[in-house]
């Protein structure tokens, strides 16, 4: 399941490498962008491949969340028994073989994602809940280009200082709010049960709409507040971590999101866009792929990831 909204060359290379018998590609292009049709020019001698582009996304709004809803219905829809559901960017590339990435999935029966409990986050983290946000209105969103500058200014200038007087968020039935990346691979299982939920807790919806990047914590929160918390991957670690956690600590879980990110915080743009010099940590790393990849600066870096480790020849 891949989310884009442009560099659609880049996003046919995704496809291509990633392309063998039993993979299906469900493809969200967002609304606002023009390249749908060329996207599926490009990705036509791929087979299953669906395209679709029923939402103008917006950075950091829930818009995100109604195209990964519309991504997993269009995958369980199909009838297919998937064993996984994974979500990519346009932007990720594969840094394993589809050989050793099959084989990863056979031997594991497991959730992944990454997660940490928001009340162990501390600063600003609980404020994206317990606050309003208007993300997905378009003339306020900094990455809409209907934005207007004047509005950005005044909505992010004085939203701090005005929200504080409004009435706060409270957690949807009590629910314990859970933060971590947007990416994850998650069982047929877990995808199921999260798509019966919102069917059945549309207040949960509400909720949501109108929190500070919902895609960081929507479907976390639903997962670690299920049965379904016992098949992610090192959860009885992160009970035992528990445990031990002293003030400030931060749950690290192995394989998280199955994705090699630089968060550092020097960056000026984050993650940061990858390119050879982050060969040998992509070489080394156990994830099974990379993000951010650019087809301009990330050039020579996918060009060395085909010869070398994805053995690809056009």
């Amino acid at each position: 399941m891949v989310l884009a909204h442009h560099q659609p060359e880049q996003l046919a290379r995704l496809v291509a490498r990633l392309d063998q018998p039993d993979a299906y590609f469900f493809i969200h292009i967002d609304k606002k962008s023009p390249f749908k049709e060329k996207v599926e020019e490009l990705v036509k001698a791929t087979n299953p491949v669906v395209v679709c582009n029923d939402h103008e996304v917006n950075w950091m709004g829930y818009t995100t969340i109604e195209a990964e809803i519309t991504l997993m219905e269009s995958a369980v829809a199909t009838g297919v028994p998937f064993k996984y559901y994974v979500l990519l960017s346009g932007q990720d590339y594969p840094i394993k073989s589809n050989t050793f990435i099959n084989e990863f999935f056979s031997s594991h029966n497991e959730d992944f994602l990454s997660y940490n409990k928001i009340a162990h986050l501390g600063g600003d983290f609980l404020l994206k809940h317990t606050r309003y946000h208007f993300r997905d209105i378009p003339y306020i969103n900094p990455r809409n280009p209907k934005k207007i500058p004047a509005l950005v200014y005044l909505y992010f200038g004085l939203h701090s200082r005005l929200a504080k007087f409004f009435p706060k968020k409270e957690f949807y039935k009590g629910m314990e709010l859970y933060f971590g990346s947007q990416w994850f691979a998650l069982r047929h299982e877990t995808i199921s049960y999260i798509l019966q939920f919102l069917k059945e807790n549309k207040g949960y919806i509400d909720d949501m709409r109108y929190t500070d990047g919902p895609d960081e914590h929507f479907f976390h929160t639903i997962i670690m507040n299920s049965d379904r918390r016992h098949n992610v991957y090192g959860y009885e670690r992160f009970l035992a971590w528990q445990k031990e956690r002293k003030e400030g600590d931060r749950f690290s879980p192995l394989y998280s999101s199955l994705r090699y990110m630089d968060w550092s915080p020097h960056l000026k743009s984050k993650p940061a866009v990858l390119d050879m010099t982050y060969w040998d940590a992509l070489k080394n790393s156990q994830d099974l792929f990379a993000r951010k990849v650019d087809q301009v600066a990330s050039a020579e870096l996918l060009d060395e990831l085909d010869k070398n480790i994805l053995k690809f020849t056009a």
